[in-house]
């Protein structure tokens, strides 16, 4: 099973609120397009990593959604459909901020059997799909389980750089280069630890990676922090500068991010 650290979600309230704070820090910030109910935009790295900042559409909040929502109608229905569509609705009735995590894997159907295999909880996959800004629709499988220490799963139909494009996205002005490492905040550190190395690492990496903090996943870190960790996520970007720079806290929706050389 190969696995790629594939992006962050950042949840936000407003999508070009979020934009501009992201553009003042320097990233160039590109618009991805309309998933339904929700539309996003990208921050793409070279090593074809990125945050999402994904916002709900105007129509989520009207009076007839607010009411759905606020009585656990939306919730109610993906839960009967043991569907992974139950792990994203936790987005939109959580916290803004970051929410979640992606990794790519080649075949998902058969990784989803070995985590069944061994005793997981996984919910039934599904095909997604978003409409590009400039056209097009990008197509990918998402999968996962109920575990929240476990990423979500996603396997790309179109291309990966149909998804995450590489051309005029990655220069950023600030010098960022490439997502290498990332810390989540968890209740508990060592369970995520050894969830994480038992479901996402092969049996030859596993002996290697247990006598460590964290995994590496695509040729990016992942560790976890207990609830004494004051970010939620933090996140160690490469970058062309010569200097440590960490961004202002400010404008990074929940995301502490560091710049190292």
């Amino acid at each position: 099973m190969a696995t790629k650290f594939d992006h962050l979600v950042i949840f936000v309230s407003n999508l070009d609120d979020a934009i501009g704070d992201f553009t003042d820090l320097g990233f160039r910030v590109t618009r991805g397009g309309s998933h339904g109910l929700t539309e996003n935009a990208l921050i793409i790295f070279a090593n074809q990593t990125y945050i999402e900042l994904l916002a709900l559409k105007p129509y989520w909040h009207s009076p007839l959604m607010r009411i759905a929502n606020r009585l656990g109608l939306l919730q109610w229905r993906s839960k009967i459909q043991a569907s992974i569509y139950c792990r994203l609705l936790r987005w939109v009735n959580g916290d803004i901020g970051p929410v979640d995590w992606c990794v790519r894997v080649t075949d998902l159907k058969s990784t989803l059997r070995s985590w069944e295999d061994s005793c997981l909880e996984v919910l039934n996959s599904e095909n997604v799909s978003r409409e590009h800004i400039n056209g097009g629709v990008v197509r990918w499988h998402l999968g996962g389980s109920t575990n929240p220490d476990l990423p979500i799963l996603l396997e790309d139909i179109t291309p990966t750089d149909h998804r995450a494009p590489l051309v005029g996205t990655t220069d950023h002005p600030n010098g960022a280069k490439d997502i290498r490492a990332i810390v989540f905040k968890v209740n508990d550190d060592i369970t995520a630890q050894n969830t994480v190395v038992k479901f996402l690492l092969t049996t030859d990496n596993q002996q290697s990676d247990r006598n460590q903090t964290g995994i590496t996943l695509g040729g990016v870190h992942v560790s976890f922090r207990g609830q004494y960790m004051l970010p939620k996520v933090a996140l160690t970007i490469s970058s062309s500068g010569d200097q440590t720079q960490l961004l202002d806290s400010a404008k990074s929706h929940g995301t502490q991010i560091r710049l190292i050389p």
